[in-house]
């Protein structure tokens, strides 16, 4: 947990000394003292948070299961894994040895911390602001789980200026090779999509008699889902489940949009297409809770909150306003980090303890 806390004090310091500059026109040629500071201060992220991801050892409660995997896919037995990622296993393996499990993990953590640290770079309005709740809400901490869900994750979240520029070949054609790691990417193409269109009241009117279908009809659901992911069946993950703290968090951020949606939300793409992911979320949590791993289907949604909650803020009209929202959601951001490291030792999450391969002999593992 200390190794935890302390990458979150100095990866948040460190972010504090990154200031994007607008820049009109064509980008000049020569580099800036605050753009020099700025790669640097990036440099310094990812080398944190790369080592600690690439460290750990038994760190993630299916990091044995993916041990596992590296046996059995080049025996040719039947896993549960995608082509694409089978076919960067085989492939660290004849580069680097039948033993090459360390290394094909940090392989993944390599491209997840880059698409994550650009994707937070690109679309954050306040990279402090964005970059504290990305830590804060756990995104980069969870990446220790389901190292292919993660990275599929970072890719979606990087994908979304694609969406918001207009360029949908450009995020289509990044979203289908990476379907080949984690298939359930694919469902961003039309959530996204959804997402980006300018919705009439009505809209959502049907959108919510849809949703409140899950309610009802929950056992045909069931059965077509199993047929993408036949691995469910008959296992403990079709009994469902949601997570209340993700649903207030959720419905906390509707509540102080929709207060604010005429100022901040109605003429604001990349704020209705945040708050169209936040609403999308909220449906699926409270109306779906029957969906294995709801999370992983909730996260490429909630995902938004971390550029839609610092541009919502610094566009509220009054000042005054805008420091308690502000104070209130770094607040609130906290307690929810510290929600997750409690519960980070359960035996579902198993994140805590952190343990390393870097030290030899007898003491590989040991907690740091």
């Amino acid at each position: 947990m200390t190794v935890y806390i302390l990458l979150t004090v100095l990866t948040v310091a460190a972010a504090a000394f990154i200031k994007k500059q607008k820049v009109a026109g064509p980008p000049a040629c020569v580099c800036t003292r605050q753009q020099a500071c700025n790669y640097v201060c990036l440099v310094i992220l990812f080398l944190l948070l790369f080592g600690v991801s690439f460290c750990r050892y038994q760190v993630g409660n299916d990091y044995s299961r993916y041990e596992e995997f590296f046996h059995l896919i080049p025996l040719h037995q039947v896993v549960p894994t995608e082509f694409g990622f089978n076919a960067i296993v085989l492939l660290m393996q004849f580069l680097f040895g039948p033993e090459a499990g360390i290394s094909i993990f940090g392989l993944f953590a390599f491209v997840t911390v880059c698409f994550m640290l650009k994707a937070v770079y690109d679309q954050s309005e306040d990279f402090l602001f964005s970059f504290f709740l990305f830590m804060t809400l756990s995104y980069y901490f969870q990446s220790l789980n389901t190292v292919r869900y993660y990275l599929a994750w970072a890719v979606a979240v990087f994908s979304m200026k694609y969406v918001l520029k207009g360029q949908y070949l450009k995020f289509v054609l990044l979203i289908l090779p990476t379907a080949s790691i984690h298939k359930s990417v694919l469902l961003v193409i039309p959530v996204y999509l959804l997402a980006i269109l300018p919705w009439k009241r009505w809209q959502f009117l049907v959108l919510g008699a849809f949703a409140s279908t899950g309610l009802v009809f929950q056992d045909l659901y069931l059965r077509i889902i199993v047929k993408f992911y036949p691995s469910y069946e008959n296992t403990a993950y079709l009994d469902g489940g949601t997570s209340l703290v993700n649903i207030i968090r959720i419905f906390g951020v509707f509540v102080l949009s929709w207060m604010y949606y005429g100022s901040t939300i109605a003429d604001h793409k990349q704020n209705r297409f945040y708050f169209h992911l936040n609403l999308f979320a909220l449906l699926l949590y409270t109306c779906a809770s029957f969906v294995p791993e709801i999370s992983r289907i909730g996260y490429y949604m909630t995902a938004g909150h971390i550029f839609l909650l610092p541009s919502l803020v610094h566009s509220i009209g009054d000042r005054k306003a805008g420091k308690f929202w502000n104070t209130v959601i770094v607040v609130a951001a906290v307690l929810y980090f510290a929600i997750f490291l409690v519960k980070a030792q359960d035996l579902l999450v198993r994140i805590v303890p952190y343990h390393t391969w870097i030290f030899p002999g007898e003491i590989v593992g040991k907690a740091v």
